[in-house]
């Protein structure tokens, strides 16, 4: 049974996300309150953590940081603010995904359920050691070094680096990574890609080796070799 952490504060109405669940009964789901602290997050082991942040003590980025400098658990944000801008700095600061309100409980799981498959693929590999130019990774430990030093990355940003390099030398479209790595795809959601391969590339990229992600115009990106 998948164990489900919904933290939120006193007065949102999360209790209709734990009814929601109770016909999913692989799913077991528990309601926390922000006022009590975070400490639940860190001394127990949760399968995905859903963050209601709206009307939070704490800016929702703020702990997503908190929870992704100690722990690698999803997290997907729920929130009815409209903004774009906070919702992509809710993924920037570590949030695997999120959902504004008001949504059907069925795209909850169901976004869910495609975090879990990704992990239950990216799992599935039996190479664990990857290189890609001077890059060396490390799947097992979830580490990237270059030249020897360790790059840091993001959640999301190393998911996307593991996929491009498990599909080098094949143009793939930004539809594609949409639906793999985030979900769902929507080309209003697409420019969410484009922003993640620029994190990505800020991070990876160097003079001698020039651009590692190849932009192929019209068609999407690329590992080439």
């Amino acid at each position: 049974m998948k164990k489900l952490l919904v933290i939120k504060n006193k007065r949102s109405k999360s209790k209709k996300i734990k009814a929601g669940f109770s016909k999913e009964n692989h799913f077991d789901v528990t309601l926390h309150n922000e006022d009590d602290g975070l400490d639940i997050v860190f001394t127990k082991k949760w399968d995905i953590i859903i963050l209601d942040w709206d009307d939070l003590n704490l800016p929702g980025p703020d702990i997503c940081k908190k929870i992704r400098e100690r722990q690698s658990t999803p997290i997907i944000i729920i929130t009815d603010n409209i903004s774009t801008e906070s919702c992509i700095a809710g993924l920037h600061a570590g949030a695997d995904d999120y959902i504004r309100k008001p949504f059907d409980i069925e795209e909850l799981i169901a976004r869910i359920n495609v975090i879990f498959r990704i992990r239950e693929t990216a799992n599935s590999y039996s190479k664990s050691q990857y290189t890609f130019k001077n890059l060396s990774i490390d799947d097992d430990k979830k580490t990237v070094t270059k030249d020897g030093y360790t790059i840091k990355l993001t959640k999301r940003e190393y998911d996307l680096l593991i996929f491009l390099v498990n599909n080098k030398n094949k143009v793939l479209s930004r539809e594609l990574l949409l639906n793999e790595l985030w979900g769902y795809n929507n080309e209003v959601h697409t420019n969410v890609v484009d922003l993640y391969i620029g994190y990505l590339r800020k991070k990876i990229n160097d003079e001698e080796n020039g651009n590692y992600i190849s932009t192929i115009y019209g068609r999407g990106y690329s590992m080439m070799e």
